[in-house]
């Protein structure tokens, strides 16, 4: 294996070895381990944590980007935005890692980060299309959705969700919630 290792399958493993053990949890010796070489060998391809984290948040922003254009393809207004409210929810649940990283913004400096970034933010964008905004209306409004979504997905992973009302219909809520002040806005 160690023979066949590249950046991006490094970047790739690591994630996949975060998903699990989770993000705050993932250390070069833990991935070097996990890839059957030495920790320092990990160094070939990544310059640091804070490099492997920033690659897995960007490969995270472009997998996200891609399933949430996939959702809302077709669709417009309340469904789109149901189809990328849902697709974000199942992406996260099935990424834990992938979706922690995907909150930390790339640096300003990082063509590539930033780049994957606006990729999600344009599928995000794309599927709030009926809705007419633009300008800071849209921006307004994607970080409205972002930030929404981020604190119910946060607190689902998080098993902070402990009453017994069923969380898939507060979500279904949340996004009628989101419908009803994008529609206003949009008037």
């Amino acid at each position: 294996m160690p023979d066949r290792l590249n950046r991006a399958a490094v970047v790739d493993r690591a994630a996949d070895l975060a998903d699990r053990i989770g993000l705050d949890e993932l250390t070069i010796t833990k991935l070097g381990r996990a890839l059957g070489i030495a920790p320092p060998g990990v160094y070939r391809h990544v310059a640091d944590l804070e490099d492997l984290r920033g690659a897995i948040a960007q490969n995270a922003a472009r997998e996200a980007a891609a399933v949430l254009s996939a959702a809302c393809a077709g669709l417009s207004g309340r469904d789109a935005l149901g189809a990328v409210a849902h697709a974000l929810r199942d992406w996260a649940a099935g990424r834990p890692a992938r979706y922690a990283a995907l909150q930390i913004a790339p640096d300003p400096d990082d063509a590539e980060g930033t780049a994957a970034a606006g990729e999600m933010i344009a599928a995000f964008a794309s599927a709030l299309r009926a809705y007419a905004l633009d300008g800071d209306d849209l921006t307004d409004a994607i970080r409205l959705i972002r930030s929404t979504l981020h604190g119910f997905v946060a607190l689902e992973l998080g098993a902070g969700f402990k009453w017994p009302r069923s969380t898939d219909a507060t979500f279904e809520r949340v996004i009628d919630g989101l419908d009803a002040v994008l529609t206003q806005w949009a008037s």
